[in-house]
């Protein structure tokens, strides 16, 4: 069994679902998840990302017990036990998956690398920090400045 997420790992992921909820759910486009919620990317392909959205036109892929299909967005924040999985193993899964967005948060930087879909194939649009405000096709109108994701020490 994988150890618990840490207190900051879990606090990047409350204030990521906080602020997709804002930009997502209270605007009436799609919805807002969190660990551990299984998505059935395929019949042997079962992930549970971090935080993902489905946009309305995808809600039909909730289950009773899981997502089926990949979503629109998904974001995984780094730890040290699930690093190698996050940077590749589920990254080629969500590629395969085609799920338009990708978002990879590394707590220890500060930092956002922001994947979209060009040609089926995942295309980096850079890494995002501080004051930068994501480029996101999938959420509009956000206007969240990166360092909004990592609790001030």
């Amino acid at each position: 069994m994988s150890p618990a997420p840490t207190p900051d790992h879990q606090s990047i992921s409350v204030r990521l679902v906080a602020f997709l909820f804002q930009f997502v759910e209270d605007v009436g486009i799609g919805r807002v998840f969190h660990a551990p919620t299984d998505v059935e990317l395929a019949p042997d392909d079962i992930v549970q990302p971090d935080v993902f959205v489905l946009l309305n036109a995808n809600v039909g892929q909730i289950g009773e017990k899981r997502v089926f299909g990949g979503p629109d967005l998904v974001v995984e924040v780094l730890s040290p036990s699930t690093m190698s999985d996050d940077l590749h193993g589920k990254r080629d899964a969500y590629e395969r998956a085609q799920v338009p967005e990708y978002w990879i948060v590394n707590p220890g930087e500060k930092v956002v690398e922001m994947f979209t879909l060009e040609n089926g194939t995942y295309r980096s649009l850079g890494a995002f920090q501080g004051d930068d405000v994501l480029p996101t096709q999938i959420v509009p109108e956000w206007t969240v400045p990166v360092k909004r994701f990592f609790a001030s020490k």
